[in-house]
């Protein structure tokens, strides 16, 4: 008897679990996979400060004079690497209800372990998609995914694509995008970790964990015909500091202000660092040809790649360590034409601007004042760059052939309390990469 009541118990909760099934008009899962396999030769003329065996490509070495005015810096170097091959996987036409869901998985061999590329996950996120609200769709992504600034890159085939002119950062994020007739607006928030913010520390994402604060994006985009444009800024909030020597004086000596430290001693902080960085976008398309543009006034933007940061300085009325970022404008424009032979050309541009407020002196060497991006020279106080390429593209085969040409002014002698150098001088690189890639 009990076990054909158990026999009954176990079939209605089947049935009643198909039932709910078949309640919610489940749609199966389709699966694509995609990617490509890559392959690069590079020349430089210069010594270069880059990633990857320099094939991240961010900016030239600073001279190095030899006694007989040779600078031994300006040596060519030559590589050829087969790193960068991407493989992903997305997922598409999964329906719950009136919920659509998708998401991708990928990964490149582009991290190194010794001289063996490493497999590493690159984008990872969840889209949910509500398409039939009254006041148009409403798409989340949750996961990590490239950060809004980010997205929208330059026309060439270098694997930096644009940074740092350009916002170059893959997040962890929630973010919505709520589309509306021509108009999408777009809010969510951030945290860091292959982009990390820089500090006392070195980079670390252990001053967004102890802050608490998610890094914060708001923007609005209008997309009409063959015209995209996007405004947006982007908050963002971290405690470099949560415990520190304590201040045992401060005051003003011949017009410097001094900071004077017991090291011995420490106490907890609560002051942290607020940046505001907003930008701006513009692509225009018609048949083969696209023309993009975008400029940002970043504060403290090193988390994505920009040659900016932030220094400590002192709230005289509080009389307490607090911080203030370094703003840096960074501008490309890039255009498009072709399709079977393409040409293309980014010209890029980027300033430091100094600090908001100015940074304090310290008497104690052990005692840092200015924290910047060490992916460059942290004297770099503007650069250029321009890459004119020619892409061959037989079907899914494509070959390339780009020259980059970048310039950078390092400073010399001693920061003012802006964190700007008032002297220096320029130092030039010329690259030349060719590039076949596969796609599937």
């Amino acid at each position: 008897m009990k076990k054909r009541f158990y026999t009954l118990l176990l079939a209605s909760l089947a049935s009643v679990a198909g039932g709910v099934v078949f309640a919610q008009d489940e749609d199966p899962a389709q699966f694509k996979l995609y990617g490509f396999i890559r392959n690069y030769m590079a020349f430089d003329t210069h010594e270069v400060n880059a990633g990857t065996q320099d094939l991240y490509f961010y900016m030239p070495k600073d001279k190095r004079m030899s006694e007989d005015g040779i600078d031994l810096a300006e040596v060519p170097t030559f590589r050829m690497l087969a790193l960068t091959t991407r493989l992903g996987l997305n997922v598409s036409g999964y329906r719950i209800g009136e919920l659509k869901v998708s998401g991708a998985v990928e990964g490149d061999f582009y991290c190194m372990s010794g001289s063996v590329a490493t497999f590493r996950l690159r984008q990872a996120y969840i889209g949910m998609l509500w398409d039939n609200l009254e006041l148009g769709d409403l798409l989340v992504n949750v996961g990590q995914t490239w950060h809004p600034m980010a997205a929208d890159m330059p026309h060439m085939t270098n694997l930096e694509t644009g940074a740092p002119f350009n916002p170059f950062n893959r997040s962890p994020q929630i973010m919505a995008h709520w589309m509306v007739g021509k108009f999408t607006w777009t809010g969510g928030i951030l945290y860091p970790m292959q982009y990390l913010p820089t500090g006392p520390s070195g980079k670390s994402a252990d001053y967004n964990k102890y802050g608490l604060i998610p890094e914060v994006y708001l923007g609005v985009s209008l997309k009409n015909r063959g015209f995209l444009g996007r405004v947006g800024v982007d908050f963002f909030s971290i405690k470099p500091r949560w415990y520190a020597p304590v201040i045992t004086k401060a005051t003003v000596e011949d017009g410097e202000r001094i900071l004077k430290y017991d090291v011995e001693n420490t106490k907890q902080l609560q002051t942290r660092l607020f940046a505001f960085s907003p930008f701006v976008y513009m692509q225009y398309t018609h048949g083969k040809f696209q023309l993009k543009a975008k400029s940002i006034l970043a504060q403290a933007g090193e988390h994505m790649n920009l040659l900016s940061g932030y220094g400590a300085t002192y709230d005289w009325n509080k009389m307490q360590l607090t911080y203030t970022p370094m703003q840096d404008w960074a501008s490309f424009i890039s255009f498009q034409y072709g399709k079977k032979w393409q040409f293309m050309c980014m010209a890029g541009y980027m300033q430091r601007l100094g600090t908001t407020r100015a940074i304090f002196a310290s008497d104690n060497d052990n005692v840092q004042s200015l924290w910047l991006n060490t992916s460059a020279d942290t004297r770099i106080q503007q650069a250029f760059r321009a890459t004119p390429t020619l892409a061959y593209n037989l079907g899914k085969l494509t070959f390339s052939l780009e020259y980059n040409c970048t310039g950078a002014f390092f400073g010399t002698g001693d920061y003012n309390r802006g964190g700007i150098y008032q002297t220096g001088h320029w130092v030039l690189n010329h690259r030349v990469e060719q590039m076949v890639k596969f796609n599937f």
